[in-house]
C-alpha cells in the first residue's frame, strides 16, 4: 500500500511539472509574439539600411505568423521610409501604436516611441523613448527617435545631444549622422554638417540624397565646384530624381552658366512637371537673357502651382515692366505685396512702373514706404 502511494505521488508530482512546463511555454509564446529576439532585432536593424525590400518581406512574414507583432510592425514601417512608401510606414506606425498600449520592456517602449515620432505626436515619444533608454541605457535607436522628437519639437540642441549618443552607441549609424548634420546646417554649421554626410555617403555610397544633402552644404558655403561634383553623382546614382537637376541648376544660376542652367532647370521639369521653383528659377533666366514670352510663360506656370509665392509675381511683373506692360507689372507687384508685405523691392519697383504711367503720386507714395521698410530692423 506504501509503495502504491509513493507511485501515486510520483505521478502526480510528474503532472504538475508538466502543467507547469506548458504554462511557462505558453507564456514565452505569449512574449515573443509581442517582442521579437535580440537577434532578430539585430538582423532587421541592418536589412533596413541594406535591404529595405528583404526587411519588408521578412516582416510581412513574421505578421502573417503573429499579427500581434508590434516591433515587425515597427520595423516594417522603417523599411517601407526607407523604400520611399511612406503612407505604407505611416499606416504600420498607426497599427504599432494600437498594439503598444502597455509596453512592458525597452524594445516596446522604442516602438511606440517610433509609432509617436512618426506620427507627430513628439511629447509622447519624448516620454517613451527615455523610458526605453531608462530601461536599456545603451539602446541606440532610442536615443535617435528621442532626437528625432526633439528634432520635431524645434529642440535642436538636445535633438543633436541624442543623434550624438545614438552615434557613440553605434559608429555606423547612418540616419543619426545624417539627422545631426541636418541640425548642424539650421546652425550655419556647414564644416560640420559636411563631415556627418561625408559619414553617410561613406556608410552607404549608393544613395543618391546624400550626395544631394552634401551638395547643398558645399553650395552655401560657395564650394561651388564640390556641390557640383555632388549633384552631379547624386544624378548618376539616380537620374529619374528631379532634386539633383534642380540643385545642380541653382548652382549654375549663381555662377551664370546659364545655359546649363536652362537645361537641368529643364529636366528637372521633364522629371516632375509640378516643380514650380523650377519654373521660377528657369523664368529668371530667360528674363534676364530677354526673352520676355518665355520668362512670363514660366512664372505664370509658377504661379499656377504655388499661388502663394510672392517671388512668382514680383519677377513676373518685373519681366511685364521690361516689356513696358505697366499695368500688368502693376498688379503683380501689388499681389506680391499682399503676400510679403515687408519686401522693400516690390515698392520700389511698382514705384517705378507708376512713374512710367505718370502717376508721380502713387510713385513717391511707393518710394517713402520702400524707405520705412529699409530703415526697419531685419
Amino acid at each position: 500500500m506504501k509503495k502504491l502511494m509513493v507511485s501515486k505521488n510520483i505521478q502526480l508530482g510528474v503532472w504538475c511539472l508538466l502543467v507547469a512546463a506548458t504554462f511557462i511555454l505558453q507564456t514565452n509564446i505569449s512574449v515573443s509574439a509581442q517582442t521579437s529576439g535580440q537577434q532578430t532585432r539585430n538582423r532587421w536593424e541592418k536589412l533596413v539600411y541594406e535591404d529595405a525590400k528583404a526587411l519588408i518581406q521578412e516582416t510581412t512574414l513574421e505578421l502573417a505568423k503573429n499579427p500581434q507583432n508590434a516591433v515587425a510592425l515597427r520595423m516594417r514601417s522603417s523599411a517601407f521610409y526607407r523604400n520611399s512608401e511612406p503612407e505604407k510606414g505611416k499606416a504600420d506606425a498607426v497599427a504599432a501604436l494600437a498594439l503598444l498600449k502597455s509596453p512592458v520592456n525597452a524594445e516596446e517602449f522604442e516602438a511606440k516611441c517610433y509609432a509617436e515620432r512618426r506620427l507627430e505626436k513628439y511629447d509622447d515619444a519624448l516620454l517613451d523613448c527615455t523610458k526605453a533608454i531608462e530601461l536599456d541605457s545603451k539602446f541606440a535607436w532610442a536615443y535617435y527617435n528621442r532626437g528625432n522628437a526633439n528634432e520635431g519639437k524645434k529642440r535642436y540642441e538636445q535633438a543633436a545631444a541624442d543623434y550624438t549618443k545614438a552615434i557613440e552607441l553605434n559608429p555606423n549609424f547612418l540616419d543619426a549622422y545624417a539627422q545631426r548634420g541636418y541640425i548642424y546646417s539650421l546652425n550655419k554649421e556647414h564644416i560640420k554638417a559636411i563631415a556627418d554626410y561625408t559619414k553617410v555617403i561613406e556608410l552607404d555610397p549608393k544613395r543618391a540624397s546624400g550626395y544631394n544633402s552634401r551638395g547643398y552644404f558645399y553650395h552655401q558655403k560657395k564650394e561651388y565646384d564640390s556641390a557640383i561634383a555632388d549633384y552631379t553623382k547624386a544624378i548618376e546614382l539616380d537620374p529619374k530624381a528631379a532634386l539633383g537637376y534642380y540643385n545642380r541648376g541653382s548652382v549654375y544660376i549663381v555662377n551664370k552658366k546659364y545655359d546649363l542652367a536652362i537645361a537641368d532647370y529643364t529636366k528637372s521639369i521633364e522629371i516632375d512637371p509640378k516643380a514650380a521653383l523650377a519654373y521660377l528659377n528657369r523664368g529668371y533666366i530667360y528674363s534676364v537673357n530677354k526673352e520676355y514670352d518665355k520668362a512670363i510663360a514660366d512664372f505664370t506656370k509658377a504661379i499656377g502651382l504655388n499661388p502663394k509665392e510672392p517671388s512668382a509675381y514680383f519677377y513676373r511683373g518685373k519681366t511685364y515692366n521690361d516689356k513696358k506692360e505697366y499695368n500688368l507689372a502693376i498688379a503683380d507687384y501689388t499681389k506680391a505685396i499682399e503676400l510679403d508685405s515687408k519686401y522693400a523691392q516690390s515698392y520700389y519697383n511698382r514705384a517705378d512702373a507708376y512713374e512710367a504711367k505718370g502717376e508721380k503720386m502713387l510713385a513717391d507714395k511707393d518710394r517713402q514706404k520702400a524707405k520705412e521698410l529699409e530703415g526697419q530692423p531685419k
